[in-house]
């Protein structure tokens, strides 16, 4: 027969981690306010207005509990918080839908929410790039008055190194998709080496037309593809499939351009357009694509649930949990949507 130990005997470490306690959540570049907490398979992390922090008890660190010296730690997983729209539509709209008490069984919600947050950290990669080039860029330009001299010269700005700084971003822009189908496919096991073109193809050969999510693919498929092809660009150039970038110049009409990029393929080519400009729009894109793929990935998947007709919805401003989290799950009447979960 096994009995409990009085407490007074058991070890200081066993009290100690045993015991209730609270630590703050704080590092030397942000004070900012805890919005919420998440938890996933292991993992538990502090949602501030800056960033997203994991933090590891003593006891995940050494489970033998033979060291008691053992801190828990609080580590920055992403430079970016809850402030930001593009995190809300992304890691926290990945909370808000991915839940295992509204989703059927065989879907992996703790995989898909560390998918959701490997992709947050993509796209906060290709952000940086992009934040780390326009401040070049501009630091550049204001270097130099672009007065012609009376020798009829002028010199221009530069920025060394664009080809690279493009492939970095196109790379990071990849694996944010790549994630994405990652994320797919814990949804749909059977999509594979076809790509996004096989999960277009699974949903088309669907027998009742539950939504319009074949519509909604068709639509992003061009830039999904244009993203794939532009990283192959950037790391197999080929003279049928290159990026070229060039640097400040002046055009026929004596005006100064920015950095420009151009990118050569036989099925998604770009025309030159300046490097800032393409960057934001390819990771504006991103974001609205995963915000609403994930919107479709889990209202094809709600376990039936008697007598509540649950959908995801799209809730006002004034209706939502989060501020930059729009998508949840309601329940329509003849008036509005009742939250539900």
């Amino acid at each position: 027969v096994m009995c409990n130990k009085d407490k007074s005997d058991r070890r200081p470490i066993d009290r100690l981690r045993d015991g209730a306690g609270s630590f703050e959540v704080k590092t030397p570049d942000d004070d900012s306010a805890i919005t919420g907490m998440m938890t996933f398979g292991d993992s538990l992390l502090a949602v501030k207005e800056k960033g997203i922090y994991e933090i590891k008890l003593a006891d995940q660190i050494d489970p033998e509990r033979n060291n008691i010296h053992v801190p828990n730690t609080i580590q920055r997983v992403l430079p970016y918080g809850s402030k930001e729209p593009w995190v809300g539509a992304v890691l926290l709209t990945g909370h808000e839908l991915l839940k295992k008490e509204i989703l059927n069984d065989q879907i992996n919600v703790d995989l898909a929410m560390s998918l959701v947050l490997e992709i947050a950290q993509n796209i906060a990669s290709a952000k940086e790039l992009l934040k780390a080039f326009s401040n070049t860029q501009h630091h550049e330009f204001e270097k130099y008055d672009l007065e012609i001299k009376k020798d009829r010269s002028v010199v221009l700005p530069s920025i060394s190194g664009i080809t690279n700084k493009c492939k970095e971003f196109f790379q990071k822009s990849d694996h944010a998709l790549d994630g994405l189908f990652k994320l797919v496919k814990v949804f749909y096991p059977n999509v594979g080496k076809g790509g996004w073109d096989s999960l277009k193809k699974e949903v088309e050969n669907e027998t009742a037309k539950i939504d319009n999510f074949s519509e909604v693919l068709e639509n992003m498929l061009p830039f999904l593809l244009f993203v794939r092809n532009a990283r192959n660009c950037v790391e197999h150039p080929r003279t049928e499939q290159k990026i070229i970038t060039t640097d400040f110049s002046i055009n026929p009409d004596n005006k100064l351009l920015p950095p420009l990029i151009e990118i050569v393929h036989p099925k998604t080519p770009q025309p030159p357009v300046p490097v800032v400009e393409l960057m934001g729009q390819t990771i504006n894109t991103i974001v609205d694509i995963v915000e609403v793929m994930l919107a479709f990935l889990c209202n094809r998947q709600i376990r039936p649930i008697a007598g509540f007709p649950v959908q995801v919805h799209v809730f006002p401003a004034n209706h939502r949990r989060t501020e930059n989290v729009k998508y949840g799950y309601g329940i329509a009447t003849e008036n509005n949507i009742i939250r539900f979960g």
